[in-house]
């Protein structure tokens, strides 16, 4: 029994020791915790969110650029800081919250001289998830409409020269995305589904290079069509 003791005994000494060896290593600096950003100048707060998003430590960014934005709403320094919170989004490829973001800022600030340039980046994190030609094209049908707004209220910008790229490549995606549906209902025997779509490419992206490639579709899917047609005709009179 007095062995078990002495040994508990020691025990409790050694932890004892353990903790105070911690205390005093805190006391020396060396496991200090970094200062909350309570105690940070605004200034100060606002650079080291800076130096972290330049160091791609977006998360690190996120948080004191969202700090920043509810704690000092009023703060010049606060403008700052919800553009590039939605920048740290953005560059995260977290695009649903940089689109919130962007728009968050957008709201706030309607007249600020970045309302172009955040609203050509939610067109860019629309463009971003734009999918291969046989998906859906919802995204690629909103980054179209983002940048047509960019060049309709902001025409001087220099975002709006970059939006006209942007939008070729758009209108590119949505003709392919037409003519591969096109071509499938062609494929298949669905000439008349087959005829509205190239027929709808005609209507929408006839400047482009493709238009070439569904106009020939086009007339092949009515000459299939004219054919089928009077087979059914012909069936129905015999």
């Amino acid at each position: 029994m007095q062995s078990g003791c002495k040994f508990k005994l020691h025990l409790y000494l050694i932890l004892w020791l353990l903790v105070g060896l911690s205390l005093s290593l805190q006391g020396c600096g060396l496991f200090s915790s970094p200062p909350s950003f309570e105690e940070q100048s605004l200034s100060n707060l606002l650079q080291e969110g800076q130096d972290a998003f330049q160091n791609g430590q977006f998360d690190k960014a996120i948080q004191i650029f969202q700090y920043i934005k509810d704690a000092y709403p009023f703060a010049p320094e606060a403008i700052i800081a919800q553009l590039r919170l939605a920048d740290a989004y953005y560059y995260k490829r977290d695009f649903d919250n940089a689109i919130l973001s962007y728009k968050d800022f957008i709201n706030l600030h309607p007249k600020h001289q970045a309302v172009a340039y955040a609203l050509y980046q939610i067109g860019l994190c629309y463009f971003h998830q734009i999918p291969t030609i046989d998906r859906d094209q919802t995204m690629t049908q909103r980054a179209l409409e983002v940048f047509n707004k960019v060049i309709k209220e902001y025409p001087n910008s220099r975002c709006a020269k970059r939006a006209l790229l942007k939008i070729r490549i758009c209108r590119e995606k949505l003709a392919a995305h037409e003519f591969y549906v096109g071509y499938f209902y062609y494929r298949t025997g669905a000439y008349k589904s087959a005829l509205l779509r190239f027929k709808y490419l005609l209507d929408h992206y006839s400047d482009l290079p493709l238009s070439r490639k569904a106009e020939r579709y086009l007339e092949l899917s009515k000459e299939k069509l004219e054919k089928k047609l009077s087979g059914i005709l012909l069936q129905s009179v015999s």
